[in-house]
């Protein structure tokens, strides 16, 4: 993963990604209604990713969004969160595939909730400069 994210730490923000990116979110919860089975679902998620998204190689890519580069940096370590092109991968995606979930596209490996992430760079000094008002009681 290291050396991935070292080979590709000059690239750029996928921007057209995730424009793309968007009308397939907008009819992906329909493969996601309660009739159909976990199958189909995969299937119907699939189809509309490769009709709406593409098929395309990721070896020659420039620039990344963050769920398809955090799924991609699995796939050259040699351990795919999924089978599913890192590009049709969304960060609730990833949420999706921890343990006792259900998930969009079927995990290879379950993950494990960990924990939330400590409070962000930019939100601590946002909040020493007076941007973000903590809630009550919070620090």
């Amino acid at each position: 993963m290291k050396s991935f994210a070292w080979q590709v730490k000059d690239s750029g923000y996928n921007y057209r990604g995730i424009i793309q990116f968007i009308p397939y979110m907008v009819t992906k919860p329909l493969c996601s209604l309660n009739p159909f089975s976990r199958d189909f679902r995969q299937q119907c998620v699939s189809g509309l990713a490769k009709a709406q998204l593409g098929d395309a190689a990721s070896g020659d890519k420039k620039a990344w969004f963050c769920s398809e580069f955090v799924s991609e940096a699995f796939v050259r370590a040699g351990h795919p969160l999924t089978l599913a092109q890192a590009a049709w991968i969304s960060p609730s995606d990833l949420l999706h595939m921890r343990e006792g979930d259900v998930a969009t596209f079927k995990p290879e490996t379950q993950l494990q909730y960990v924990g939330h992430l400590k409070l962000g760079v930019y939100l601590q000094a946002g909040k020493l400069v007076g941007l973000n008002k903590p809630k009550d009681g919070a620090e």
